[in-house]
């Protein structure tokens, strides 16, 4: 039994060994490679492989190769051909690298990424060229040989891989996880007769109860292809065009909320499994879904999204059977291939199962399947930052150096930047992330399954950024972030000191507008004022007018405001009641009115333009020229008497250099007048 153990041992490792040999890839023209004629590889301190196609060079990027630009023509030309010393190399600290081949030595600055030409002054100080390695080993284990016509050959280390069994009783085991049968609490078997009829097969009675008659919306499905036990009593039954829940206890059915969304990309269901944890996992025919109890997400980075069987390993990680290979779910995405020593067919739906000795079982189509461990698929290590491997502004290749930083102007904002793990050996099972902090904080995933992801960003605001991305291998730890500051300047009219000075000239403006309002306003009220002077000044003339031509005194027409009618209507009374007295003067005017002679001769100036002497003799005359209208019996002399004048002569004097003229002629030309009330000037004008 021993030897037949050892011999079966033997077998096996022959054929893993063969086919990790089958594994070995050939990089040549189509991954970027300008010829097939390598003559030099050296492994740089970042993991990168510098290659040399016969005096074209060109660097790793992870999933191919890019040409370094060289300009030969500055390069150290060798005074003699160097077919003795062959392909050589040296390296100057831990950054400069001088590589010689049959006619010139040149000078790669690490930290660029680029050739300097500023060679001979540094010849003098260099030693002797090491010979470069026909085959050369990377960070990982991995061979890389140059050759004269056919690329790179490269050899991956060395691991255990999956296997393929035919005719075997696992293929029986997983095949039978097909079937639908679901042991429930009380001891029953949810069990499917025919393609939609279901229901409980009862072991004690051995007999099987149907569903279909009580639940007839059963028959609505075309397929019932398998169900799922959640917390009891609930089960889900999921179908080629749909899914419900099913009340195992009360034979009820309901509707599987996640499937609002589900609907979105497929109705075909083809498998199903609740993991430790109490996450539903759902495959159908166009992606996989953790149904949350709050919400539905779809699993993206899938290779392929035609989900055939889920199973779940020993750690309580997902696995999932795809139309095209094998992928693991958790703790990251990760999709397996030919590399791995899974062929890239299409997966048995639901035959999938986890052995006892922790193997995961994945059956084919065909009557093969195949059989792992996940560690032998599992990177142990914790994969290395990522490399910056392109900076492209504006769609131009730009130099940078790690650390740095990139200082760009506003016109300058779209960003391609790619980047790798550079995971040569399977560099499919590397996953990436990224974000642009100052515009984001979310992470976003990207696409490496070819060992190259990529961010692009398109018009991006002036502002400071920070590019930070990672790398996860199959162990599901996250790298160290690779960081890139950048900066790109706004436009010189928005910078502080244009925002300064359109601070300073909107202040101007104001300033301006101020001023030219507060002259406006100014010049309005210079205006309002002339106006209300001259309006003024006419209402004076007026009330001048008005006292100089009319007989009768009226104090609302002599004075402009109430305060003035009010003086007036004083006055007129004052001098009224003393009309007949000839002494009566101003002193005793002002006394009666109580004023100052001094305001009485201003207030009297200002609205009659006359004095106060002057006033009292007017109104003297005015009652005059009224007696000698009302009473024609009267003679002069008694009318000269009742207004105040002590002489005839003095009277007759006065009134004809107010009226123009005599009390006589004034009282004969008043009886002409057609009307009595007319004033005598208007009659005898």
């Amino acid at each position: 039994m021993g030897m037949r153990i050892k011999i079966l041992l033997t077998i096996s490792m022959v054929l893993c060994w063969a086919t990790m040999d089958a594994q070995i890839r050939q990089w040549g023209v189509q991954d970027g490679l300008p010829t097939g004629e390598v003559r030099q590889i050296i492994a740089l301190p970042n993991h990168q492989m510098l290659v040399n196609c016969e005096g074209v060079f060109c660097i790793s990027n992870g999933a191919g190769f890019t040409v370094v630009s060289c300009d030969r023509r500055k390069a150290y030309k060798l005074e003699h051909y160097a077919d003795s010393a062959g392909y050589g190399h040296q390296w100057q600290g831990d950054s400069l690298l001088w590589l010689r081949d049959f006619y010139r030595i040149y000078l790669f600055d690490m930290r660029t990424r680029s050739f300097r030409y500023d060679i001979e002054g540094r010849l003098r100080s260099l030693g002797k060229f090491s010979p470069s390695p026909e085959t050369v080993i990377d960070w990982q284990g991995g061979t890389w040989t140059g050759t004269l016509g056919n690329g790179i050959s490269y050899t991956p280390p060395r691991r255990q891989m999956a296997e393929i069994l035919e005719d075997d009783p696992l293929i029986g085991i997983a095949r039978g996880a097909a079937e639908l049968n679901v042991r429930l609490g009380d001891g029953r078997l949810l069990q499917r007769r025919g393609l939609n009829r279901i229901g409980y097969f009862l072991p004690d009675a051995n007999r099987f109860d149907p569903l279909n008659e009580r639940l007839p919306q059963l028959n609505g499905y075309r397929n019932i292809v398998g169900a799922c036990a959640l917390a009891e009593p609930w089960v889900v039954l999921y179908t080629q065009n749909g899914a419900c829940m099913l009340d195992t206890k009360a034979d009820t059915l309901a509707a599987f909320k996640p499937a609002e969304i589900i609907g979105e990309y497929s109705d075909k269901y083809n498998c199903m499994l609740r993991d430790t944890k109490g996450n539903l996992w759902v495959g159908t025919q166009n992606g996989l879904f953790n149904a949350h109890t709050e919400e539905t997400e779809r699993v993206t980075g899938l290779a392929n999204n035609c989900i055939r069987s889920l199973v779940m390993d020993a750690q309580g990680n997902i696995w999932a059977g795809t139309a095209c290979g094998i992928s693991r779910i958790t703790p990251t995405v990760v999709n397996y291939g030919e590399d791995d020593g899974i062929p890239a067919i299409s997966m048995m739906e639901r035959a999938a199962c986890l052995t006892d000795d922790g193997r995961l079982v994945f059956v084919h189509h065909s009557s093969a399947a195949t059989v792992f461990r996940p560690e032998w698929l599992t990177d142990q290590a914790r994969p290395q930052v990522p490399v910056l491997t392109l900076l492209q502004v504006n769609g131009h290749n730009e130099i940078y150096v790690q650390g740095a930083g990139l200082t760009l102007p506003y016109n300058k904002n779209h960003l391609t930047i790619r980047f790798s793990s550079l995971d040569y050996a399977h560099p499919s099972h590397t996953t990436y992330r990224y974000r642009l902090r100052g515009l984001e904080d979310e992470w976003h995933s990207a696409d490496g399954t070819i060992g190259l992801a990529e961010a692009d960003y398109k018009a991006l605001p002036p502002g400071e950024y920070v590019f930070e991305t990672q790398a996860a291998s199959t162990g599901g730890e996250w790298s160290g972030p690779l960081t890139v500051q950048i900066t790109i300047r706004p436009p010189f009219w928005l910078t502080w000191w244009a925002k300064a000075l359109y601070t300073l000239l909107l202040c101007a403006f104001v300033a301006f507008l101020l001023t030219l309002y507060l002259k406006r306003k100014k010049a309005a009220l210079v205006r309002e004022n002339d106006s209300r002077v001259n309006q003024l000044f006419e209402m004076r003339e007026e009330a001048r007018h008005q006292f100089a031509a009319s007989t009768n005194v009226d104090p609302k027409k002599i004075g402009l405001n109430p305060e003035e009618e009010v003086l007036v209507a004083k006055l007129l009374k004052a001098i009224e009641a003393h009309i007949a007295d000839e002494d009566y003067g101003v002193e005793q005017l002002a006394i009666d009115v109580a004023l100052s002679r001094t305001s009485l001769y201003v207030k009297l100036r200002n609205m009659l333009g006359i004095s106060p002497a002057d006033f009292i003799r007017n109104v003297r005359l005015k009652r005059a020229a009224q007696l000698l209208t009302v009473n024609p019996n009267l003679s002069i002399n008694e009318v000269s008497i009742r207004v105040g004048f002590s002489t005839p002569r003095n009277f007759s004097t006065q009134f004809k250099k107010m009226f123009g003229v005599l009390p006589s002629e004034y009282r004969g030309a008043e009886n002409h007048c057609p009307s009595a009330a007319m004033d005598a000037t208007e009659c005898l004008a």
